[in-house]
């Protein structure tokens, strides 16, 4: 019967550690980039800013005239946080330029850099606007509402959104 050689016994216990080292490094680098990454710490992986999705309705108060009410609802697409939004109605279409004070909440309250939309939530807003002196609203026509959402990084982004007057 032939001994096993002790260098070779040796030599696979080493290479054996060596592997089960290795893995466990590469498992906790990997652990770390996704930590990073998602925390906003790779900014040339993830160059900052955040993303959203807008969407809304234009329904007219009897049937046209002079008012109708504009609801938008805004939701984070990103992991970085909406902290502001702010409204912009055409000049030449409404009478406030800022939608008559249109405001996003998000269950019930404001959001704001306190109350943030974060990734997937979604807030919603309403308000009464009327439409532009000597001008009325007229069932079927396109009204552009534009929505500049602010993130917690300090980037903003803006969509302008096609509202059809609908009778509400």
């Amino acid at each position: 019967m032939r001994r096993p050689d002790l260098a070779t016994q040796e030599g696979t216990s080493i290479g054996r550690t060596m592997t089960i080292l290795i893995i466990f490094v590469i498992v906790v680098v990997v652990v770390v980039v996704i930590f990073a990454y998602f925390n906003g710490l790779f900014k040339f992986v993830n160059p900052g800013g955040g993303s959203m999705a807008a969407s809304g309705y234009f329904a007219l108060t009897g049937g046209g005239g002079t008012s109708g009410v504009v609801a938008i609802q805004v939701m984070d697409t990103s992991h970085v946080s909406i902290t502001g939004v702010t409204f912009a109605c055409s000049s030449a279409q409404f009478t406030n330029s800022t939608c008559s004070g249109l405001q996003i909440d998000l269950s019930g309250t404001l959001v704001s850099s306190k109350n943030p939309l974060n990734f997937d939530q979604t807030g919603s807003g309403s308000q009464l606007v009327q439409a532009a002196t000597g001008t009325a609203f007229t069932p079927g026509t396109v009204y552009t509402v534009t929505v500049t959402s602010t993130f917690s990084d300090g980037s903003t982004l803006s969509e302008t959104l096609s509202l059809p007057a609908q009778v509400g």
